[in-house]
């Protein structure tokens, strides 16, 4: 139950994250765009007869420039709030995938050396013949302990008990 919210969360993270790089590209090649028609603006102001002219040639270039750097600014911004918003997202996958490595050990099946541990003991109890009503209550109270924190190791008891009945 809990391994399956965390692998929907998980999915959740992961599409949201591909969501927002989606996002960060078109807004890298935004700013890549804007920085060369800026570049280009810029350029264009730079003509070699502006010293000797008493008046502003190109005055809407330069208005144009001015809003193409305060653009800038704000999809710098912008993009500033979408890595931190990446690194979240980062960080969240790595403590989920933590998670879920961790209940995916809880919820592994026991060693093969403390089922070997079992066998041996139900094999001796086997060659006494004498299974007796307290070893079995004894056996069915170490089980009832382990159904809540591991129900795969309980259910292997469980059926080496009824086989050797």
């Amino acid at each position: 139950m809990v391994n399956d919210f965390l692998k929907k969360y998980q999915e959740e993270l992961i599409s949201d994250k591909i969501q927002l790089k989606e996002d960060m590209d078109l807004l890298e090649t935004k700013i890549k765009e804007e920085t060369k028609f800026l570049n280009l603006l810029e350029q264009s102001n730079e003509s070699y007869f502006k010293e000797f002219t008493p008046r502003d040639i190109n005055s809407k270039n330069n208005q144009k420039a001015a809003e193409i750097r305060q653009n800038l600014e704000e999809l710098n911004n912008e993009m500033d709030k979408k890595s931190s918003f990446m690194k979240f997202y980062d960080a969240r996958l790595v403590e989920v995938n933590a998670l879920l490595t961790n209940t995916a050990v809880i919820n592994k099946p026991s060693s093969n050396n403390a089922l070997k541990q079992d066998d041996n003991k139900l094999s001796e109890n086997q060659t006494n013949n004498n299974v007796c009503r307290s070893d079995l209550i004894a056996q069915l109270s170490n089980i009832k302990s382990l159904i809540l924190l591991d129900p795969y190791r309980a259910q292997i008891e469980l059926e080496k008990i009824i086989s050797t009945i």
